[in-house]
């Protein structure tokens, strides 16, 4: 585990959606009141609308201006992983060189369907900056069988990851009892943080109880949903405590 320790309850990630740089002020109202239920944001740079490397740059840090409670996670999510990205593989390895040797980010989110050479590079650059590095991969049509998706963790631990993110789409309960049994198998088996998701209204419950087998983090919302199946942090907070009572 790359904290030392293993944590009982999942780190409450709130995803922000920008658009323009009018977003920004609501945004952070947003986040300011709901500080008690954020451990980390989620900054989604393919959701606005200019996503031209210079106006990511420019909105990123001014919204870091404004807004310093938490750790930051930087995303840019193509459209063939459920974002609204789309460069092609070079720019995007270009933004994530630019953001990881700025150290702009706390977090960066890598696409495992990254060029392998552009993902060592920039794993390489995050360990010299210290930044954190989380490789994920999203299957909005389905949910592998368990060995697969272990499979998939066990080749972003050999990546180099900090942190694997796997995201699921269930078609019945199996399903979100396979990605929980995968991913617990990959917390206890692996030298890596894990995340696990199953996406969708069947996979709400994952999002609340996937910190029991081993998830990391969990994704929520200020603002609207970025993700199918998303929950609102406070939400999450308010369910996650009653598993402390």
């Amino acid at each position: 585990m790359t904290d030392g320790q293993k944590k009982t309850f999942p780190y409450i990630v709130a995803t922000i959606s920008l658009e323009t740089e009018d977003d920004i002020k609501k945004t952070v109202e947003e986040l300011i009141s709901n500080k008690d239920s954020i451990d980390i944001v989620e900054f989604r740079a393919d959701s606005l609308k200019n996503t031209s490397i210079e106006n990511i740059n420019e909105i990123l840090e001014k919204f870091k201006a404004e807004y310093q409670l938490a750790p930051i996670l930087f995303t840019y999510r193509s459209k063939g992983q459920g974002g609204y990205g789309d460069f092609d593989h070079e720019t995007y390895y270009k933004l994530m060189q630019d953001i990881i040797c700025n150290k702009k980010a706390d977090y960066v989110d890598i696409q495992l369907d990254t060029y392998e050479d552009n993902l060592m590079n920039c794993i390489t650059r995050a360990q010299n900056n210290e930044v954190k590095i989380i490789i994920s991969h999203h299957d909005f049509k389905s949910t592998p069988d368990e060995e697969e998706m272990f499979v998939t963790y066990e080749k972003m631990a050999e990546l180099g990851a900090d942190i694997g993110k796997l995201a699921v789409m269930p078609e019945n309960e199996k399903h979100l009892l396979s990605m929980l049994n995968a991913m617990n198998r990959a917390y206890h088996k692996l030298n890596i943080d894990v995340i696990g998701i199953s996406m969708g209204e069947l996979g709400k419950m994952t999002r609340i109880t996937a910190g029991l087998f081993g998830s990391k983090f969990t994704y929520g919302f200020v603002g609207k949903e970025a993700a199918p199946g998303q929950i609102h942090v406070k939400e999450i907070k308010e369910q996650l405590a009653l598993y402390q009572e």
